[in-house]
């Protein structure tokens, strides 16, 4: 690459070679001059004795310039460079190694000037430490051997990127072809100077400048820039989150593409890619593109989802980082709480420094009191990730057992869930149905909190349907005369670690034999304790306990006739994970992935894990399911 602070690779030398009538391949020019090794004195510039050279021209003998044509040639050409530097000794007379060449140009004589099928295509090839790139020509006409062949090539470091450069060379060998074939430019043995002169200013101005402005004649001239060649982004995936390096609303012009600007308004380094096309509503493949084409001019990075459950370590480079002096100034800044003391960068490197694998974000807070500290945590874990000496720990969760097994019993559970709710259907239109699951029946053990018993509470027998109506006219009659609200069986869950207390409140009927006479809302003393999954928060005692009246104590709730009325869940042992989860669990697809996918967060996803492996309730027990940090 480039030495210095430029981001272009620097031209290490430029060589003008054409193909000899008698001598075959040689250079004619080269710039620098003598960094390219030739076996032969055939270099123009170096050697004035030789008559066998296409170009045979004094370095000492004045050009001859016509003066309407002065202001047209380079400020080079008229102090021709051989006049203010001694000759060159030929190479095989230098002292010293070979070190001192950049090559040997016998050696690649042969994709200078190639053969017929490769003239007029990008040819590039390499020695052991440097690049060559080039465009060979060929003109035919009135020539010794009915054809001009010549190339001017550019030499780079080896591992130099050339793309940049492959216009450029395209470009001046299009012009010279030009020239040669309107004003035989290059053939004339007067214009060799006037040659070298182009060389020295494509080496000078490329490499200081990354353009050039040449006036070969009344016609012809070479106008190069060189434009910095940005590699294609990396595919964008949903759960990225893109963090903008410049303010793009102050960019947003109204020629821009519509989806561009309708998301740089959400682009604000903590939504990912999913949700800010959800955000912005626009298709998810269209943002992705869009994001993509920001990738590519650079004025985004992509960063991870903000998580307390993210874990985060140290690189190398902190070594060095650490002392660098933009990371100490602008670090504490950054990350700091509106209206809190800026902290300073010892501490700030301390905390740093507490960041493994294996421990959250959220235990690192509490383990270092950050709360104390006065810092955004989130700003502080994307800076370090942002300057390159912070990267993000992902978990990548593979499934020891076959997923076929887990499928299997996936569809076991489902087609038990459908056979239920089929039941619940057919019940609604009056037929005589099996009594549906009980919380005691799949597993769940209730344990009672307090002996308790209803009063008042008789075995009832099944009314028929002018019964139902009547008595439901006869409610509506009461509810008018005392304002008084029967509410059905209702419960309300609390969730706990490990198990959700359902409090129940029945309200039942006393009054005179009639039965509806006196109406009276009265709530019932009966508690109980429900052990089941932590996913489980909300728990309907009134849907899910329909013959469970021995079991509570407590009377089933009337199932309503009506065909509009809902379908009550029934709630199956453990928590209902996505039948295609098990085949994700391969080790390819970290958890960001997955929640993005799903749609959850990391506890849930964590509980599905946990259920899937058949791990119990302690921490980092999934059973058959590892976690692999990386």
């Amino acid at each position: 690459m480039a030495d210095g602070a430029s981001f272009l690779p620097r031209i290490e030398s430029v060589f003008y070679a054409v193909f000899d009538e008698d001598l075959g391949p040689r250079i004619v020019h080269q710039v620098p001059e003598g960094l390219i090794s030739t076996n032969s004195q055939s270099i123009a510039t170096a050697n004035p004795t030789a008559s066998n050279s296409l170009f045979t021209t004094s370095p000492t003998s004045p050009i001859a310039l016509r003066p309407d044509d002065e202001h047209m040639i380079p400020v080079s050409v008229l102090s021709p460079p051989a006049l203010s530097r001694p000759l060159l000794s030929p190479p095989q007379k230098r002292g010293g190694s070979s070190n001192r060449y950049l090559f040997n140009f016998e050696e690649v004589a042969k994709f200078v000037i190639p053969r017929g099928a490769l003239y007029g295509r990008l040819v590039k090839f390499a020695t052991r430490n440097h690049r060559i790139i080039g465009f060979p020509a060929q003109l035919k006409g009135n020539y010794p051997r009915n054809y001009f062949r010549f190339n001017l090539c550019f030499v780079f470091d080896k591992n130099a990127d050339l793309s940049c450069y492959e216009p450029v060379v395209r470009k001046v060998s299009r012009v010279l072809t030009s020239c040669e074939e309107e004003s035989s430019f290059l053939s004339a043995h007067h214009n060799s100077c006037t040659i070298h002169a182009i060389l020295e200013q494509l080496y000078e101005d490329l490499n200081s400048y990354s353009e050039t402005s040449i006036q070969i004649d009344e016609f012809n001239s070479i106008e190069l820039k060189i434009f910095p060649f940005y590699p294609n982004p990396p595919p964008v995936k949903d759960w990225q989150v893109p963090l903008s390096l410049i303010n793009l609303t102050r960019r947003i012009e109204p020629n821009w593409d519509l989806t561009v600007a309708k998301i740089c308004g959400f682009i604000d380094g903590t939504s990912h890619v999913a949700r800010i096309a959800r955000l912005a509503d626009c298709d998810i493949g269209l943002t992705r593109q869009a994001i993509a084409h920001l990738l590519y001019y650079q004025v985004i990075m992509m960063i991870d989802i903000f998580q307390y459950s993210n874990m985060y370590t140290l690189r190398k480079s902190i070594s060095w980082l650490a002392d660098e002096p933009h990371v100490r100034e602008e670090c504490g800044p950054y990350v700091r709480k509106p209206g809190k003391v800026i902290p300073d960068w010892p501490n700030l490197l301390h905390l740093y420094s507490r960041f493994k694998p294996g421990v959250t974000i959220f235990q690192w807070m509490e383990e270092c009191e950050v709360h104390e500290v006065g810092i955004d945590v989130r700003r502080f874990a994307s800076f370090g990730v942002v300057k390159g000496f912070l990267r993000r720990v992902h978990r990548w969760p593979i499934l020891i057992e076959d997923p076929k097994n887990l499928q299997e019993q996936q569809e076991k559970r489902l087609s038990v869930e459908a056979h239920g709710r089929q039941e619940h259907n057919v019940a609604f239109r009056g037929r005589v149905q099996d009594p549906l699951p009980t919380i005691t029946s799949v597993g769940a053990e209730i344990v009672p909190v307090k002996a308790a018993t209803v009063s008042g509470i008789q075995a009832l027998r099944k009314a028929s349907a002018a019964e139902s109506s009547l008595e439901q006219l006869r409610t509506r009659g009461d509810f008018q005369r005392y304002g008084d609200i029967v509410s059905p069986v209702r419960t309300r869950g609390k969730r706990s670690d490990s198990s959700v207390t359902v409090m129940t409140d029945c309200f039942h009927r006393q009054g005179s034999t009639s039965h509806l006479n006196t109406l009276q809302a009265t709530p019932s003393p009966p508690k109980a304790i429900l052990n089941t999954s932590p996913d489980t928060v909300n728990t309907d005692l009134g849907d899910s306990e329909h013959s469970s009246g021995g079991a509570l104590g407590i009377p089933r709730t009337r199932l309503s006739r009506s065909p509009s009325a809902p379908v009550a869940p029934i709630q199956l042992p453990g928590p209902a994970y996505p039948p295609d989860l098990p085949a994700l669990l391969d080790g390819e697809h970290h958890t960001d992935e997955l929640c993005t996918r799903f749609s959850v967060g990391w506890p849930v996803l964590e509980q599905w894990l946990r259920f899937i492996g058949g791990g119990s309730e302690e921490v980092n027990d999934f059973g058959k399911v590892s976690i692999i940090y990386r």
